[in-house]
């Protein structure tokens, strides 16, 4: 079953980035954070659950595979993209001593929730399915 398509992938992207912002902003009022980089950082928070989002929708098309593989590459392939990303960051700009440390919790705090809410749906809908055809066959 395909979970996420085309006409919902934005409002997911988007559902996904608010929860990830208001995290955020609940995080750095208890701790009393003041972030300087601030609009940075809410950008790469909307880039993080863009990407997030296109990798979990590719699910559906790995279904075929084993269940823990396909998770495993997913967050494999978000994290060493996030730690890619540093890498060429830090040929052009300086980054802070823990940027590979930072980057590898923002990517994978989130990438944790949106995987267990997505497959939580997705295998509900599968038991919803196999329900119905048991009905269908009489069973």
């Amino acid at each position: 079953m395909k979970l996420i398509t085309k006409k919902n992938f934005i409002s997911i992207a988007c559902i996904s980035f608010t929860i990830m912002v208001l995290f955020k902003l609940i995080w750095e009022k208890v701790t009393g954070f003041k972030d300087v980089n601030y609009t940075e950082n809410i950008f790469l928070c909307l880039g993080i659950s863009v990407v997030i989002t296109l990798v979990l929708a590719i699910h559906y098309y790995l279904q075929s595979l084993p269940f823990i593989p396909v998770l495993l590459g997913q967050y494999l392939v978000i994290v060493g993209g996030a730690l890619g990303m540093v890498r060429i960051i830090k040929c052009f700009a300086d980054v802070a001593a823990s940027a590979y440390r930072d980057i590898f919790l923002s990517v994978t705090i989130p990438f944790i929730i949106c995987a267990i809410v997505y497959y939580f749906i997705f295998f509900r809908q599968i038991k919803k399915a196999n329900a119905i055809i048991e009905t269908l066959n009489g069973r």
